[in-house]
């Protein structure tokens, strides 16, 4: 039976790589279509590897297969309840609800979500952890390949750094894989912010990304609503600005599309910041140090960093230039010498050249091409990198949570003159 349903599995499997290898956005990623998706679905299994025979079965993938489990049992036991349950969140005993983890608050909680859904993927393939993997883990590569690609034709010369920025950077392509929250939430958020490109560049729309929209939206405010209130707006102004210069002359001119959008974002915050029911400052405060807190207290045995936080809007303020920093290039170097904080110490190097690198550009003659989006994906990096470096003191968690913000930084150090002179070799190489 077993075999039976890895061998349907995989054909399945192979069907769905068929379709997107059809896709007319895939001719943007040659050649690197395929290299670019076996390496995702080999990270989606490493990840795996990692978190059951490294870390002994510990850490969230496995917490949410075990309890993904249970309520796949349910179904076969009870398949009306089971759906009851999907569609309402609603248990059929307190009993029941103590078995399932992250069931407390099952209207709110993420990770509850995923559990729902990872028990509907285990019917189809009978529990198989890493058959589950494998359709995680695409499609997230999905979301990133569309992203890629529609950088690739939007902004040309760029293609090279969207490639290597949202499939190929270590970090980036391990970290978005495998059975974990971070897979769909890349997957839909780099879907998202691929339509918003095509749609700010004049492409014409399909029939199947007006099918999808909605659930790409859901999936990415369900899994990651912070984030999601971030990114939205700026995409939304990045369309609005965009459409508009189409008819106002003045808006043709990208600083005027820069200024026009930065201070419609500051003039958003500023109003959201006074609708207290709507965006409390004060209780995004307290969330970011309890976090800190937590985080803190159980990373006292592994490498980590300290910050001296208040839970005060002023001391998150005072350390919000360290926290960023710490969320791109942590650890450095020599922090620790495990393997895997050798890695990261590596990555964070690497991005420590791209950034000299990038400064240094600016002391050229070139002239500097600023696109509108750019800026918006700048705000979107300043923001959420300094509070994910602000909850975050472990090293391990901000390679992780740092995923959502990572590929876009890296995409936009790339661009830096000498960087380009590199690729562009590269490409010509036979």
């Amino acid at each position: 039976m077993s075999v039976l349903v890895y061998l349907l599995n995989i054909l399945l499997l192979a069907g769905l790589v068929w379709w997107l290898y059809r896709q007319p956005w895939v001719k943007e990623l040659q050649p690197y279509f395929f290299p670019a998706l076996v390496l995702k679905l080999l990270c989606g299994v490493l990840l795996g590897l990692l978190y059951f025979q490294y870390y002994g079965g510990a850490g969230d993938t496995v917490t949410y297969y075990k309890a993904s489990l249970r309520l796949t049992a349910y179904a076969k036991n009870d398949f009306g309840n089971y759906v009851w349950l999907l569609l309402f969140n609603e248990f059929e005993s307190e009993a029941f609800r103590a078995t399932i983890p992250f069931s407390r608050l099952p209207d709110f909680s993420n990770s509850f979500y995923l559990i729902k859904l990872l028990s509907v993927l285990n019917l189809f393939t009978n529990g198989a952890y890493y058959l589950n993997t494998l359709y995680f883990s695409l499609f997230s590569f999905w979301g990133a390949g569309r992203l890629s690609a529609a950088l690739a034709t939007a902004f040309p010369s760029t293609k090279e750094a969207a490639v290597v920025a949202f499939l190929f950077f270590p970090s980036v392509v391990f970290w978005s894989a495998g059975l974990t929250k971070d897979a769909i939430m890349f997957g839909s958020m780099c879907w998202l912010v691929a339509f918003a490109v095509n749609r700010a560049h004049s492409k014409p729309v399909r029939v199947e990304e007006v099918l999808l929209l909605p659930l790409m939206l859901y999936l990415f405010v369900r899994i990651k609503i912070f984030y999601a209130a971030l990114l939205l707006p700026l995409l939304l102004g990045y369309l609005v600005i965009m459409g508009l210069s189409k008819f106002v002359v003045a808006l043709k001119q990208r600083t005027v599309q820069v200024a026009v959008f930065i201070t419609a974002f500051t003039i958003l915050v500023l109003v959201a910041t006074q609708l207290r029911d709507f965006l409390s400052i004060e209780f995004i405060v307290e969330q970011v140090f309890f976090s800190y807190e937590d985080l803190l207290q159980r990373s006292l045995h592994g490498p980590h960093m300290v910050l001296s936080l208040k839970p005060t809007l002023a001391s998150m303020v005072a350390h919000y230039p360290e926290a960023l920093i710490n969320a791109v290039f942590r650890p450095f170097m020599g922090e620790s010498w495990e393997w895997l904080y050798i890695i990261m110490g590596l990555e964070n190097l690497l991005l420590f050249i791209l950034m000299a690198l990038s400064l240094a550009s600016l002391f050229r003659k070139a002239p500097v091409k600023v696109e509108l989006l750019y800026v918006a994906l700048l705000l979107f990096i300043f923001v959420l990198g300094g509070i994910i470096g602000l909850s975050t003191p472990n090293f391990g968690s901000l390679s992780r949570y740092r995923v959502v913000f990572l590929p876009f930084l890296v995409y936009l150090l790339l661009q830096n003159y000498y960087t380009q002179k590199l690729l562009n070799r590269l490409q010509r190489l036979p």
